[in-house]
């Protein structure tokens, strides 16, 4: 059953620009680094709009087929060595473009998966 991973976030004051560049390349090279991310089922990024207060928030969602490999993931990539240390050069969140105080990461398991129409 899969899970989902979602992080969101606020873009930190002036940081709009840079944000935008930002997300892109990290995207593109996490596209171009696949084999690096083998749970991950999925990665998909959203703005959040007529939201009142939470209006511009951004989020990733990240699929995995289970917690268990999840798990997996996080375990290999923890201390960000060998050609993790290349993805955390190039992730966003650690270039000073996210307000860090106002992020939230939710795990969401999915239901009646078997209904969802795709």
């Amino acid at each position: 059953m899969s899970v989902f991973e979602a992080e969101s976030w606020f873009i930190a004051e002036g940081k709009d620009k840079e944000h935008g560049i930002e997300m892109r390349r990290w995207l593109l090279w996490v596209k171009e680094h696949r084999e690096l991310f083998p749970e991950w089922k999925s990665v998909r990024y959203f703005d959040l709009h007529a939201a009142g207060d939470d209006s511009g928030r951004k989020m990733i969602l990240w699929e995995y087929d289970s917690f268990t490999a999840y798990e997996n993931y996080k375990t290999r990539r923890k201390d960000y060595e060998g050609p993790y240390k290349e993805y955390k050069e190039n992730d966003p969140y650690y270039k000073g473009l996210f307000i860090h105080s106002r992020m939230k990461v939710e795990y969401w398991k999915n239901l009646e998966r078997d209904l969802w129409i795709e």
